[in-house]
């Protein structure tokens, strides 16, 4: 096997510092060739300087790429009721959506009851606008998501630190993302979006722990959604989940999911 040569870039891995390794090219945005640089120590995948995010966040796509976005939303609807259900959430909870894009999980959440807020950098609350702006919330979380994003993320131990600094006590971060590995994934990687070249930081499930880690959070329970594991939940080290609650979720999970695709087919 040949040893993938040093990335030409000078950036380390922005995850946990290692030194980037060449891994493969790709076309980002119709018209922008890339190198995708893996990461020595926690095999992450990333794409160090990427200029080219402006033009990615400021085109317009039609059709939108992100087909998937209301699938995932009632996915993580349907998780939140299961922990409310066996007791890892209050009924009522206070919430923050982290990069919330059109607000439907926001108002979801409250037409359940639930005092929901949302922040994105690039506000359009289509649901809710009244509750999202490009300025965070003041107060505490019980409950705050971030759903696809840290993928998305220049400084993605900074962004959880942030998070972490607005979790109330005994609160919870749920995080969306799937994770690489470099024996399954390449240049044909769905999860690559070279579409609209904002996937820039893609994660070994190794690489999401030791940001978690570097950002005083500790890894508590994974979830998986079509097969593999998704749904991440992180609490501040001090702060653990019942093991009876975690066997719990993950049982009426495996249950209730296979159900959800029965449903979606009949």
């Amino acid at each position: 096997m040949t040893t993938p040569a040093p990335h030409p870039s000078s950036e380390p891995c922005r995850i946990c510092g290692g030194r980037l390794l060449s891994a493969f090219e790709g076309l980002l945005l119709g018209d922008t060739p890339v190198l995708y640089g893996l990461c020595e120590d926690c095999r992450s995948l990333l794409l160090p300087e990427p200029t080219w995010l402006e033009r990615a966040y400021n085109t317009a796509f039609s059709p939108d790429p992100d087909s998937g976005e209301l699938q995932r939303t009632l996915f993580v609807q349907r998780v939140l009721r299961r922990f409310r259900h066996h007791g890892l959430l209050q009924p009522q909870f206070r919430s923050l959506d982290f990069g919330c894009g059109k607000a439907a999980l926001i108002r979801l959440l409250l037409d359940q009851g639930c005092d929901a807020w949302g922040q994105d950098a690039y506000p359009r609350a289509a649901y809710a606008v009244e509750r999202v702006s490009a300025a965070w919330p003041e107060g505490a979380f019980d409950l705050i998501t971030a759903i696809e994003v840290i993928e998305h993320t220049l400084d993605p131990v900074g962004t959880l630190l942030d998070l972490r600094s607005r979790l109330a006590p005994g609160g919870l971060l749920v995080v969306t993302t799937e994770c690489f590995d470099e024996k399954a994934h390449g240049p044909d990687w769905i999860y690559l979006a070279q579409e609209h070249g904002q996937h820039i930081t893609l994660f070994s499930a190794a690489g999401l722990r030791a940001a978690a880690s570097k950002a005083g959070l500790a890894h508590r329970l994974a979830l998986p959604w079509a097969g593999k594991d998704f749904l991440h939940v992180f609490t501040r080290p001090e702060h653990s989940l019942p093991a009876w609650g975690r066997l719990r979720v993950r049982m009426s999970h495996r249950r209730r999911e296979r159900r959800a695709r029965k449903d979606a087919c009949a």
